[in-house]
């Protein structure tokens, strides 16, 4: 009986050894995992959404140049505004929605600009999906130079992809969110597409790989669906035609010449290549002068820095099941539409309540940062956030409103 102890006492070192070097040997991919897993946790999730650089891989962006500023002319917020005819108290909003940053930007002045839940203005907030924007951006200047046509098919440029659900869709299909691609974004589903995404960032893998993985779910071009693995297809095409990964060209194409005043970085995966789909981070400020590149047409300081005519198609709604109605959101090339968007309104979006919000007419930027674990609840935190800012623009022009 004593040897039968002692062997499974032996067994049992053994193994608990192995464990340990396991654990030690991919510590980084262990504490990774776990920092993937309390991500949201209520007590944690302002502090990580500011220091993402902490838990994932990324690649640094750096600021180059003298910063272009904005002016001051400090302005009063609205104190209430209306929602699904109700007045809402725009302080208790804030607070509800986990704000920690707000900016509002009118004739290239900051009228507010507020952080909140003990955040600093040089914090680089996750942008989460408000990355896609980006990109579209990115991917247009790509457009611009000749180098993709968007009506042929993603297997054109990526025949790796040929075997996919990729395979004969159109790009613009894919910039429109409307692939017919099978992709399961529930965020409170553990076994979900974008959940498997999260842990492939934490311990290791290939974000190609996985577009590579997808199947089809419908025909292309007939229905809206949010698949975020979309962006990563039109990232994989801007960095196979212009030979430069997304962060270089972030750095060379913005970084380098619109002004902006703060380093940046951008969530890999394991191998280098950039989560397309939501890892930027930037300063709530760098948020705005993205914004202010939209609201003046790509322009910059006199330099056409991205085209009019791909402003203006990735800010149309280019098919019928693509239009803004009452109850709905609209969308253009990875941007959206908000309900009776007038001409010139659209606003970039991110899971819990990060916004930029562009008004062409009025001349305005808004910047909204958040925590917001409540973002999906039955207010419909989108629609809610943008009558807050049509109010705030409306107040605007009526100072005294």
């Amino acid at each position: 009986m004593s040897n039968w102890f002692k062997y499974i006492k032996a067994a049992v070192v053994s193994i608990v050894i192995v464990i340990g070097l396991l654990v030690a040997f991919n510590w980084q991919s262990v504490n990774r995992l776990y920092s993937v897993i309390t991500l949201f946790d209520d007590t944690l999730i302002v502090d990580n959404f500011s220091h993402m650089n902490d838990i994932f891989f990324n690649q640094k962006i750096n600021q180059h140049g003298k910063p272009s500023p904005f002016g001051v002319n400090l302005t009063p917020l609205p104190k209430t505004f209306n929602y699904r005819n109700t007045t809402t108290n725009a302080e208790a909003f804030l607070k509800r929605r986990a704000t920690t940053a707000l900016l509002v930007v009118k004739d290239d002045n900051i009228t507010y600009e507020q952080y909140f839940l003990g955040t600093q203005s040089d914090d680089k907030r996750i942008s989460w999906s408000m990355a896609k924007s980006f990109v579209s951006i990115l991917f247009g200047i790509q457009v611009d130079a000749g180098k993709i046509d968007i009506e042929k098919s993603v297997d054109f440029y990526l025949p790796e992809l040929a075997n996919s659900g990729y395979a004969n869709v159109k790009v613009k299909h894919v910039l429109q969110m409307s692939s017919g691609v099978k992709w399961n974004e529930d965020y409170q589903d553990f076994y979900s597409d974008i959940n498997k995404m999260g842990r492939v960032l934490a311990i290791g893998g290939s974000l190609d790989q996985m577009t590579s993985e997808r199947v089809n779910q419908s025909p292309p071009g007939k229905v809206f669906r949010y698949v975020s693995m979309d962006t990563h297809v039109i990232g994989m095409i801007a960095r196979r035609v212009s030979g430069k990964s997304l962060v270089e060209l972030l750095q060379t194409t913005m970084w380098d010449r619109i002004g902006m005043e703060s380093d940046a970085y951008w969530l890999t995966d394991s191998q280098g290549s950039a989560f397309a789909l939501g890892g930027l981070n930037l300063t709530t400020r760098d948020y705005a002068r993205f914004g202010r590149l939209l609201l003046n047409n790509g322009v910059y300081n006199g330099q056409q820095i991205i085209s009019k005519d791909w402003i203006k198609a990735a800010t149309t709604a280019q098919a019928d099941y693509l239009q803004p109605q009452a109850d709905k959101l609209g969308y253009g090339y990875q941007i959206w539409l908000p309900p009776g968007a007038e001409a010139g309104e659209f606003f970039c979006v991110g899971v819990y309540g990060q916004y930029i919000y562009v008004n062409q007419q009025h001349n305005v930027v808004i910047v909204k940062n958040s925590a917001d674990l409540g973002f999906q609840d039955s207010l419909i935190s989108k629609h809610e956030t943008i009558a807050f800012f049509r109010e705030i623009v409306a107040s605007l022009e009526s100072p005294h409103r």
